[in-house]
C-alpha cells in the first residue's frame, strides 16, 4: 500500500531533522566523535530511524556535507559571467557571495573537517572540489571579461578567483561576528581590490 501525502510528508521532516542534527554534530565533534546514536538521540529518533534514511554513518557524512553544497552552490553561481558591466557585477557578486558566507559557520566547519582530511573523506571531497572548480571559473570568466573591456587590471584571472574564495572562507572561520552583523559588508571593498578594477 503506498504511503499517503502526510506519512511522505513526515518521512522528508524525519530525514530533514536527521540531517541537520548530524550537520551540527560532525561540524562540532568531528567524525569519530559524532556516532549514529547520538545523532537520532539529538533527533528524538530511535536509533534504528537513522538507517531508514541513511545507509550507515558514511552516507549520513556524505549526505551532511554534500546536499547543503548543492543548494548554496545555485545561490553561489547566480550571477553573470557575461556581464556588460563587469565591476558592477562583481560588486554585487562579491556582496551577495560574503553575505552567503556569513551564515556558513557550522557548515564550514565541517567542509573544512573533509579539506583537511581529504584522503579520508575522498568521496565528499571529490564533490567539494569539483564544484570549486566550477565556482573558480565562472569568477574567472566575468574577470576575464572585465579584463577585455579594460574595466580589470590585467592579472592572471584564475589567481584572482582562488585568492577570492580563500578570502571568503577564511573571513567566515576567523571571524565569530553573527550574519546580521554589519561588519559583513565592510569587506566588499577588500575582496573587490583581488580583481584589480580600474580607479578603485
Amino acid at each position: 500500500m503506498p504511503l499517503s501525502d502526510a506519512q511522505v510528508q513526515k518521512m522528508k521532516q524525519k530525514r530533514e531533522t536527521i540531517l541537520e542534527q548530524a550537520i551540527q554534530m560532525f561540524a562540532e565533534h568531528g567524525y569519530n566523535d559524532t556516532t549514529i546514536a547520538k545523532v537520532a538521540k539529538a533527533s528524538g529518533v530511535s536509533f534504528g530511524s537513522v538507517f531508514t534514511y541513511f545507509e550507515n554513518k558514511d552516507q549520513l557524512f556524505y549526505a551532511a556535507v554534500v546536499e547543503p553544497l548543492r543548494v548554496y552552490a545555485k545561490e553561489l553561481l547566480d550571477f553573470d559571467s557575461n556581464a556588460e558591466d563587469t565591476v558592477a557585477e562583481l560588486r554585487k557578486m562579491v556582496t551577495a557571495h560574503i553575505k552567503i558566507f556569513s551564515s556558513f559557520e557550522t557548515y564550514l566547519r565541517l567542509v573544512v573537517q573533509v579539506i583537511g582530511y581529504h584522503n579520508r573523506f575522498a568521496e565528499p571531497f571529490a564533490e567539494l572540489d569539483a564544484f570549486h572548480n566550477t565556482f573558480r571559473g565562472k569568477i574567472g570568466e566575468l574577470v576575464k571579461k572585465g579584463q577585455e573591456q579594460g574595466q580589470l587590471q590585467v592579472r592572471d584571472a584564475n589567481y584572482a578567483a582562488t585568492a577570492y574564495t580563500s578570502l571568503l572562507i577564511g573571513l567566515r572561520v576567523n571571524l565569530t561576528d553573527s550574519p546580521d552583523s554589519q561588519m559583513w559588508e565592510k569587506f566588499v571593498p577588500f575582496a573587490m581590490q583581488l580583481f584589480g578594477p580600474k580607479g578603485e
